[in-house]
């Protein structure tokens, strides 16, 4: 079996998702706001209860797909997840990172775990707090995220909140990033490898309804 795919498939997730994981090194970083983020200005609202939302990680998603046991994918999706704290005023809630698979994995000594038949990869990632400005937090996510081009705002899903989608290709393979933001959380979903006749923004909105819920 060739091994070369499905390490093409492991830098192409990488990709997006390492330079994410360095977004900030402190809440108070400083840099420019972009348009959206300036419009935003004006009196504060109160303060949002950090409580009122959490991230749960779910059993499945997309119907069938289990949690991926290879570190080196969910490793990816916790960088990612360690990256979106510090856009959070105070500490994170609750927090979200792993990866999702269509198939079953299997092991060999030449590979290690992979994934025979389906490259397709879920990266799943997000955290729960207190979020100062949603847009702006989107603008920062999407700026650092230099292989994403095409970037629009997309439908939120019933949750609410602001979301954006864009796709790029590395390594071979085609890969899509959306993010959304509220006042309460902060996620990313890439998705590897799937086909460009895939519907990303319907996944992702299935992926964060599935994910967000109001705190017992």
């Amino acid at each position: 079996m060739d091994p070369q795919p499905s390490t093409g498939v492991r830098q192409a997730v990488r990709t997006g998702a390492l330079v994410l994981a360095g977004l900030l090194t402190a809440t108070g970083c400083s840099g420019t706001a972009g348009p959206v983020a300036a419009r935003s200005a004006g009196a504060s609202p109160p303060p949002p209860d950090p409580a009122v939302l959490r991230l749960d990680k779910p059993t499945t998603v997309l119907g069938t797909w289990n949690e991926s046991l290879d570190r080196r994918l969910t490793m990816v999706a916790q960088s990612t997840m360690s990256g979106l704290k510090p856009l959070l005023d105070g500490e994170p809630g609750s927090a979200v990172g792993t990866a999702y698979i269509p198939v079953k994995e299997e092991h060999s000594a030449e590979l290690g775990l992979y994934r025979p038949g389906d490259r397709r990869v879920v990266l799943l990632s997000g955290v729960s707090g207190t979020v100062p400005d949603p847009e702006r937090a989107l603008d920062q996510i999407f700026a650092r995220l230099t292989a994403i081009t095409e970037v629009t705002p997309v439908p939120p899903g019933p949750v609410g909140g602001s979301a954006r989608c864009g796709h790029g290709r590395s390594g071979g393979v085609w890969f899509d990033v959306c993010a959304w933001a509220d006042r309460h959380t902060l996620g990313v979903v890439h998705l590897a490898d799937f086909p460009q006749t895939a519907q990303p923004q319907e996944i992702f909105r299935q992926i964060r309804a599935q994910t967000e819920h109001a705190a017992p």
